[in-house]
């Protein structure tokens, strides 16, 4: 009996390691009983990577397997049901597994080198936030997913939408991306909305920490944030959303994409609104309406060609306060993109050569409430970007980049630009390099740099070099490299009064600041479990500074190059899955950003910060749900305050907010029934219900949803 059983084991192996077509299938550790030839135990280890794939359910998809081709290894033992279950053998065979994928050394990234790389071999320390990762946070905003899972970030909302403070630095020195395009600022006040970014059309986000203005030009002093958006992978997908929140807040949306033999088309749309609220010290959250849209068309005439179209369409609207304001006007802005990239590779994909086209507009009004809402146009900006990039692999060990880019922006303003030359134009052009060359077997270097000449300040160079060595399960990292920051229009040529209380005036001579960023790393991965280390130092110079004088008993605020900082850290990132069902993260950031002019901490910045979460993928009546519990916890950050003395007299003092934690749980349940699939969304955010004058929040806020999809 024994030796019966013993031989039907070994079968079972030698049947099921089975290649098809150059792709190896593995099922081990299947026993089957003599008598009845049932299962009686089973483990199932892996798929050959070239033959299965991930798709965003975190299903695996057997693809090319021809029906039969793994004969006795059509049966596996699944960890949720703990039931073994049959696998239909046919071509595009979709497997549940339930396996949570939130990380994954296999992640193909782009942001780091302008090429594709596996994220195990990417030379500069990539954080990738993957889809899966935000559907069970349940994260309703762009935003909401970088503060889930990058410490020192600290978000806000105002008039102008979403925006974020990197540890100390504002988003003028984050560079942000979408699909690799810089996303622009709006008008002259270079805030960026990143509401505008509808989080169900995000595929992942990579975000490098940084200096990157070697590959990517100005603003990319402090990271690199870029947005990657979907691309159908069925032939006909359709889908809609609705959610409910605190405050009446109600975001909806729908998308439709088909998967054709040589047309790929995205395409959604959603509207967002919210009553907002009021919290202590006349600290308020205005109510507001967003509407979006978003169009994605992929067309590859041959195989070596590909053309692909984009735009999106952005509307934001703030309201007045009701019964609070004496302001007869308010804010009403629209974002509109436009975009076409065309690559085509080589007959032996060693080179690919690729033009890039995209234009950016933003309009901004002002709504006149007593004029039967009529609209007043006060700001306008465009940003045209064009672009050739050719990328090329003459060996194995040698990988060349280089390219030329020419960017072109107005600037439109009746009432900060003055009142006779209120149009203002800058134009950059750039040349520049990057070459990655294996020197000895995993250890491989990287040299690039960037000449811009800026019709206003001139001359910029950017040089930057990284080094990667691989040591069995270990990576080690170092680079160093230059960037820098083009004074904004703003900073250049604000010309105007504010509210009567004091004006502002640009400088038209300020130079563009200069960043040096340094830093070495180590990252440790291995099956399910991912660690990292890196420490950094980024210092950067004639910084741009706002100072005020007294002019004719007026108060006059000027612009100047005087100021520097240096910010210097160390960031901790540990990921592990048990089970296969439950993933538990750390990210722990120390970061000492110090104005270097008054030896204080930079505006915003948490010295102390970091971000935990579990996430449990499990079944409930053989279909899989996730529970996820994760917290933000920041220490003390330090701020400016006007307060009124004794003798009447307006003084400013440094004070320090509250160090606070900030914790939320999820529950998302998902019902298949063939191709159709309801989503169900539990969650409560600010669990503890954590107020402050200095985090603008409503308390404790619950949120439901409901998603269905078509496949």
């Amino acid at each position: 009996m024994k030796l019966k059983l013993f031989i039907v084991l070994i079968i079972s192996f030698i049947s099921i390691n089975t290649q098809a077509q150059d792709k190896t299938y593995q099922i081990s550790g299947i026993v089957l009983d003599s008598i009845t030839n049932k299962p009686l135990l089973g483990v199932f280890i892996s798929i050959g990577n070239d033959g299965a794939q991930t798709n965003s359910k975190g299903e695996y998809i057997i693809t090319n397997v021809p029906a039969g081709e793994l004969r006795l290894g059509t049966m596996f033992y699944n960890f949720y049901t703990q039931q073994f279950k049959d696998i239909n053998l046919q071509k595009d065979t979709v497997v549940n597994f339930n396996i949570t994928n939130q990380f994954s050394v296999d992640e193909v990234v782009v942001t780091g080198t302008r090429t594709e790389k596996r994220l195990s071999n990417t030379p500069v320390l990539t954080t990738v936030i993957n889809e899966q990762a935000i559907r069970t946070a349940a994260s309703t905003t762009a935003l909401e997913s970088l503060l889930d899972n990058v410490p020192g970030i600290i978000g806000s909302q105002n008039s102008m939408g979403a925006n974020l403070r990197i540890k100390g630095l504002n988003s003028r020195y984050v560079l942000f991306l979408v699909d690799g395009e810089r996303m622009v600022s709006e008008g002259a006040s270079g805030n960026i909305n990143l509401n505008q970014i509808d989080v169900n059309n995000i595929k992942k986000i990579e975000m490098i920490n940084g200096a990157a203005s070697a590959l990517y030009g100005s603003n990319a002093v402090g990271a690199v944030i870029n947005f990657i958006t979907k691309e159908p992978i069925h032939k006909f997908q359709t889908g809609v959303n609705i959610v409910g929140e605190t405050n009446n807040t109600l975001r909806v949306g729908a998308n439709v994409g088909m998967n054709l033999k040589k047309v790929k088309v995205n395409t959604g749309a959603f509207r967002h609104s919210s009553d907002g609220f009021d919290i202590e010290d006349g600290h308020y959250a205005a109510r507001y309406e967003d509407y979006g849209g978003n169009l994605k068309v992929n067309y590859k005439p041959i195989d070596r060609a590909n053309i692909t179209f984009s735009g999106r369409y952005f509307s934001h609207e703030t309201f007045n306060p009701e019964n609070s304001s004496m302001s007869t006007n308010h804010l009403f802005t629209q974002n509109m993109n436009l975009g076409t990239n065309a690559s085509l590779n080589s007959k032996d994909k060693r080179n690919n050569l690729n033009l890039s086209f995209n234009y950016n507009k933003y309009f901004g009004f002002d709504i006149l409430e007593k004029k039967n809402n009529e609209k007043l146009k006060k700001d306008e900006a465009s940003y045209i970007s064009t672009r050739i990039l050719n990328s090329f692999s003459p060996t194995e060990k040698w990988e060349i980049v280089a390219g030329v880019e020419h960017n072109n922006e107005r600037n439109f303003s009746t009432s900060t630009l003055g009142e006779g030359d209120n149009a203002k134009t800058i134009d950059d052009i750039n040349l520049f390099g990057q070459a990655e060359y294996e020197i000895l077997k995993n250890f491989d270097v990287v040299a690039g740099a960037r000449y811009t000449y800026n019709s206003q300040f001139k001359s910029a160079f950017t040089p930057k070099v990284s080094l990667m060595y691989k040591l069995t399960d270990f990576k080690f990292r170092a680079g160093v490299g230059s960037a820098f920051r083009a004074p904004s229009i703003k900073e250049l040529y604000y010309d105007f009064d504010h509210q009567g209380m004091f004006w502002i005036y640009g400088n038209p001579n300020l130079k563009a600041e200069k960043g040096v960023f340094s830093s070495l790393s180590t990252e440790y991965s291995k099956k399910y479990f991912n660690g990292s280390i890196s420490v950094y130092y980024n210092d950067i110079n004639n910084k741009i500074t706002q100072y005020e004088v007294s002019v004719n008993n007026r108060t006059e605020m000027h612009y100047k190059n005087v100021n520097s900082a240096t910010l210097k850290g160390f960031d901790v990132t540990l990921s592990q899955t048990f089970f296969r069902q439950l993933t538990a993260k750390v990210n722990y950031s120390f970061c000492d950003a110090k104005d270097n002019a008054t030896g204080l901490q930079l505006p915003s910045n948490v010295k102390h910060s970091g971000t935990i979460s579990a996430t449990w993928n499990g079944t409930v009546a053989r279909s899989p749900f996730s529970l996820h519990i994760s917290g933000i916890l920041n220490s003390p950050r330090q701020y400016n305050e006007v307060i009124t003395n004794d003798a009447g007299e307006d003084v400013t003092e440094l004070s320090e907010s509250k160090s606070h934690s900030i914790w939320k749980i999820a529950v998302v349940k998902p019902i298949r029934i063939n191709k159709h699939t309801i989503e169900l969304t539990g969650k409560v955010d600010n669990l503890f219900g954590f107020k402050a004058n200095t985090y603008v929040n409503s308390g404790r806020m619950f949120l439901v949803g409901l998603r269905y999809s078509f496949k």
